[in-house]
C-alpha cells in the first residue's frame, strides 16, 4: 500500500530535521567495489560509507572499516579484511570470479581448515582414551 500523502509530508520533515543529506562522486566503477565491500560484511552503502568517514575522523587509519568492525554481525555476515577485498578484487579481474563466489570460496575453505584442526585437536584425547 502506497504511502498516504501526510506520511509522506512526515517522513520528509523528520529527515529534514535530523539528517544533512551530501553527494559524492567517484570514477565509475568504484561505486560498485564500495557496495560490494559493504554487502560482505552485512551493512548498507550509506552505513559503510559513514563507518569509513567515522573511523578516519577518528584518527584510526590502521584499519579497514570491515576490520575494524565485528567479525561476524548479528544477522550471520562474514566481516572481511581490506587484504581480502583486494584479493577479491583482482580474482574477479583475473578469472571473472564474482566477490560472492570468492567468498563463498574461502568460507569453505576455511571450514575445511577448521574441520581438519578439530580432528586433530581430537586425535592425542582419544588415543589417551583407549
Amino acid at each position: 500500500m502506497p504511502a498516504s500523502k501526510a506520511q509522506q509530508k512526515a517522513v520528509s520533515k523528520y529527515m529534514k530535521e535530523n539528517y544533512d543529506v551530501f553527494q559524492i562522486r567517484m570514477p565509475k566503477g568504484r561505486k560498485a567495489e564500495i557496495q560490494a565491500a559493504a554487502a560482505a560484511v552485512g551493512e548498507s552503502l550509506n552505513a559503510y560509507i559513514n563507518a569509513s568517514i567515522a573511523q578516519r575522523m577518528d584518527g584510526d587509519t590502521s584499519r579497514s572499516p570491515t576490520e575494524a568492525s565485528t567479525a561476524l554481525s548479528s544477522d550471520g555476515a562474514v566481516s572481511l579484511p581490506s587484504d581480502t577485498l583486494k584479493a577479491a578484487r583482482e580474482a574477479e579481474d583475473a578469472k571473472g570470479e564474482a566477490l560472492p563466489v570468492f567468498v563463498e570460496r574461502a568460507v569453505e575453505t576455511q571450514a575445511q581448515r577448521d574441520s581438519i584442526t578439530r580432528k586433530m585437536k581430537k586425535a592425542p584425547d582419544e588415543k589417551s582414551e583407549a
